[in-house]
């Protein structure tokens, strides 16, 4: 398989079709708000500790984990507890095919 180079370059149907990597400094709070995709993201950790919640469930990530948000799965990025690096990839879009942070309205099921 060649070098994909670049976010949506070309990847294969069943392969990561977006991703990047994103550094964060200790201390930063609410990163992200509330939401969720049309697809499916992964987030490896590289270095650092941060609190994100999933599902309604907090998780402290560290170096080498990797939280899984399944399409709909609403998630956010509360704080940052070390100066952090992640690699973040999404899967291609299904559903309804919207790009970007979705936001539920409340009354909406997921």
């Amino acid at each position: 398989m060649p070098i994909i180079q670049g976010p949506g370059a070309n990847a294969p149907s069943d392969e990561f079709t977006a991703w990047g990597l994103v550094r964060f400094q200790a201390g930063q709070k609410n990163i992200t708000e509330l939401h969720h995709h049309d697809c499916d993201e992964f987030v490896f950790m590289v270095e650092g500790r941060c609190l994100m919640r999933s599902e309604g469930i907090l998780y402290t990530l560290e170096k080498g984990d990797v939280l899984v948000t399944r399409m709909g799965d609403e998630h956010e990025l509360l704080e940052i507890l070390e100066d952090t690096v992640y690699f973040w990839a999404c899967t291609r879009l299904r559903g309804r095919k919207r790009p970007g942070h979705l936001h539920r309205d409340r009354k909406e099921a997921p």
